[in-house]
């Protein structure tokens, strides 16, 4: 029998998920009095299967008016409407980065302990007002300062969660990247609750004006003291270890290496040093136990339990993991104080009720998903295992094990390739080594930080947190060793992730032939997550005979997708530049997202044109995730890391290395392919050229495209005699619209009557420059901009061209 509270439970999750896939849910003011009188009479007559589904509505409904709500609080904030009418171009349904303006004076409350990051030191607050004068304004929303300078550490304990801050700073918007199958991170951004993004030139421009409240300094200094004493006892042996051992004890990864965090993620173990219910789960064993050893059990043991738990999760950080997983445990004990014997599936049923009402936006989010998921397979597993004749306790523990990691696998499958666009095999054999390793760490550390003084019991402690945080992380080179383990893929579309969920159920519940039908459409359902597919069978681009070429929008970079007529496919740099830096991978989270979206797995070149950051700064993800059978490249720099770097993931992906050289000349699918830069290197680089860059003719019947990547005007003099004189002609417009670039004498003559421009929204350098797009304007060009129009895909079958824009549409 089903417990009672699931339906309920799940009428509310599909109501908050359906207020934040749609832009509206009519809810007529009649409703809930109607579902309530039919509930009520369906009730007097006995029709339970009737009265469920009524109650189901209504609590679908009630749902759905509160994530309705919590999504329009989450993107239209105060803080955002103040200044767009200030500066304009915050607003979320306009592309611009949001109007420059000189440092405003407001106040904020930490909402997170201050983290040292590459550079600067961040702070996530909730701005509550903003000076215009001398009078405070009300402005609310979510904001992750950078604050500059050389003193900003030194500042670093002062800023302390619950604290209030005035300060003075600058905002902008989240980057976007306007291509498709590219998510939008700015409203991902704003429903987890960042508005915008704050800068702060220096730490003597923030002053704590007011402490937290007595709870709030008192986890502050609890958390300030873990990190103390784990960096004194772990960081000695590695600072990765401390890194560990901090994450797993109060939820701080901000010292964690994005090489470890990429290949525990990459190997499936990622979640084990994230505070979730694992740990909880190992917290309270621990609290229970010692309990135990002290004569404490029964309802004592369970309150003294409870009250111990929420305390720590008023101690770490500020994450949605831990108070999802903390109120589970709090259900749990709750019951346990009241004496009651509730199923593990009503327990957690219960909690993700109370979450949704509590927290709507949760349901978006992958940890949300990934706990309750992995809990539902968890306990699945283990009343099937329980059914076993097994009796040897070796045995059970083995086939346990192994259940509940292939349980756990197939439950998220969907999730890990939407949310992640990664599956990994690895998890199933190394997640039965992670999960005692990290009771090890948790064990460890909690030793550490309550005997810290004598050394005795901690150095031990301490070795033995490090020796597990070591054999974690050496684990997880698994994936290095045997990388088929683990892939990346794209996201599935909603009906087949409803297929898979619909086969796994029949699958669990059904009997004789209807479970067979559900085993079978879940493994294909499976494969074709795994595969990829049917992204690449049902994709509309391949069509014979055209000629389309993609300037995706990569912010501050270039990269260029040519689809030949045959099908046959040139990307041609792989770049971009985060808006004010940062680890963000552009190849893995912007272009090949877009590259799934037009229906591709593999690439046939790939064209390095020069080696600055912002036209190769996406190549690793893009050779490992779409294996391009050859890397082109220019004038080689021997002495350039990012280059060697980018050329050794080649040579080990099996891809040919060959240099493209000014009068070469291919031919693919009835296009011609003209190298017209560089000529043969006279001296060896030592250091990268915007004047060595590859420059590319592509011409298709009466049609030429000329991609110059990065040259300057001296180079563009020499090459404007050489261009085709075609009917129809294209300028990729190079160096992004710098005024160093795109002259008089090439525009004048070559005279493009379409020019694409690649650059990022609200750039420093003030691309494209305006006397650039002055002399376009003066031949008559139609200038298509990245930063104004997202992705510009060219189409041409030779003779005619179409223009379509991610923003504008076709023309």
């Amino acid at each position: 029998m089903v417990p009672v509270g699931v339906v309920p439970a799940l009428a509310l999750l599909l109501g908050a998920s359906c207020a934040l896939v749609t832009d509206r849910v009519a809810l007529p003011a009649w409703l809930p009095g109607a579902l309530t009188l039919a509930g009520w009479m369906a009730w007097s007559v006995r029709r339970t299967p009737h009265t469920i589904a009524i109650v189901a509505g209504g609590f679908f409904c009630a749902s759905a008016a509160l994530g309705l709500d919590a999504r329009h609080a989450a993107l239209d904030t105060p803080l955002r409407a103040v200044l767009d009418r200030e500066f304009g171009g915050f607003a979320l349904e306009t592309s611009g980065p949001g109007g420059r303006h000189d440092p405003l004076r407001v106040r904020a409350r930490l909402v997170e302990d201050a983290a040292r990051e590459e550079g600067f030191v961040g702070l996530r607050a909730i701005v509550t007002a903003v000076a215009r004068g001398d009078q405070w304004h009300p402005a609310s929303g979510g904001v992750t300062f950078a604050v500059g300078g050389t003193v900003a550490a030194a500042h670093v304990e002062q800023w302390r969660a619950g604290r209030t801050v005035e300060l003075f700073a600058t905002f902008r918007r989240p980057a976007r990247y306007l291509n498709e199958g590219v998510p939008d991170f700015e409203r991902q951004l704003a429903l987890d609750g960042t508005t915008l993004f704050g800068s702060i030139k220096s730490a003597l421009l923030v002053d704590v004006v007011a402490q937290g409240t007595v709870v709030e300094e008192t986890a502050a200094r609890i958390r300030h003291h873990v990190r103390r004493t784990i960096e004194h006892r772990l960081g000695s042996y590695d600072p990765v270890s401390a890194a560990i051992v901090t994450a797993v004890l109060i939820g701080d990864r901000t010292g964690l290496p994005d090489p470890v965090r990429l290949r525990l993620q990459a190997a499936g173990t990622y979640h084990v040093i994230a505070i979730s219910g694992g740990n909880i789960a190992i917290l309270a064993a621990l609290i229970v136990g010692s309990l135990l050893l002290c004569g404490i059990g029964g309802r004592p043991s369970a309150w003294v339990t409870l009250l111990l738990l929420v305390t720590y999760a008023q101690v770490v950080t500020t994450s949605t993991s831990v108070w999802r997983a903390t109120l589970m445990a709090v259900i749990y004990f709750a019951a346990r104080v009241l004496d009651h014997r509730s199923p593990p599936w009503q327990a957690m049923a219960i909690a993700a009720a109370l979450v949704v009402c509590l927290r709507p936006l949760e349901v978006r989010d992958a940890g949300f998903l990934l706990t309750f998921g992995a809990t539902a397979a968890l306990l699945e597993a283990a009343r099937r295992v329980s059914r076993s004749t097994l009796r040897h306790r070796a045995a059970v523990w083995l086939v346990g094990s192994l259940a509940a990691s292939i349980a756990v696998e197939l439950a998220l499958l969907p999730v890990n390739a939407s949310v992640f666009s990664r599956v990994t095999g690895a998890g199933l054999v190394l997640n039965l080594i992670a999960v005692p390793l990290m009771a090890l760490v948790q064990l460890g550390g909690i030793i550490v930080v309550l005997f810290d003084r004598l050394g005795l019991v901690a150095a031990p402690a301490a070795w033995t947190a490090h020796a597990a945080v070591t054999a974690l992380v050496e684990s997880a080179r698994l994936v290095e060793t045997a990388p088929w383990l683990t892939m990346r893929v794209p996201p599935p579309g909603l009906v087949l992730v409803a297929i898979y969920y619909l086969a796994l159920a029949v699958g669990l519940a059904g009997r004789g032939w209807r479970r067979a039908g559900g085993v079978v459409t879940l493994a294909t359902a499976a494969v074709a997550m795994v595969s990829g597919q049917p992204a690449g069978w049902l994709h509309a681009d391949r069509r014979p005979g055209v000629l389309m070429i993609t300037a995706f929008d990569v912010g501050q970079g270039d990269s260029t997708l040519i689809q030949f007529p045959t099908r046959s496919t040139l990307l041609v740099d792989t770049g971009g530049i985060p808006f004010g830096g940062g680890s963000f991978d552009v190849g893995a989270r912007v272009l090949a997202p877009a590259l799934w979206a037009r229906g591709l797995r593999r690439l046939d070149a790939l064209l390095l044109t020069h080696g600055d950051p912002d036209h190769i700064g996406g190549a690793g993800a893009l050779i490992t995730d779409f294996a391009p059978s050859r890397v082109w490249e220019g004038i080689p720099a021997p002495e350039h890391a990012a280059l060697t770097a980018v050329r050794d993931r080649a040579a080990d992906a099996g891809a040919r290395i060959e240099r493209r050289q000014a009068g070469e000349m291919l031919t693919i699918g009835g296009a011609r392919l003209r190298v017209l830069h560089p000529p043969a290197a006279d001296w060896e680089r030592r250091r990268v050229r915007n004047d060595d860059s590859v420059v590319l003719e592509v011409v298709y019947g009466d049609v030429a495209v000329l991609l110059p990547g990065d040259i300057g005007a001296a180079v563009e003099r020499g090459l404007a005699a050489q261009l085709t004189p075609a009917r129809v002609r294209v300028l990729k417009v190079a160096h992004h619209g710098s005024r160093t670039s795109t002259s008089r004498e090439l525009v004048e003559r070559w005279r493009p009557q379409i020019a694409i421009i690649s650059a990022g929204r609200g750039n420093t350098f003030g691309h494209p420059a305006p006397e650039v797009l002055r002399r376009l304007e003066s031949v008559g060009a139609t200038i298509y901009r990245t930063d104004l129009h997202g992705q510009i895909r060219i189409e041409t079958d030779g003779h005619r061209v179409h223009v379509h824009t991610y923003v504008g549409g076709s023309t």
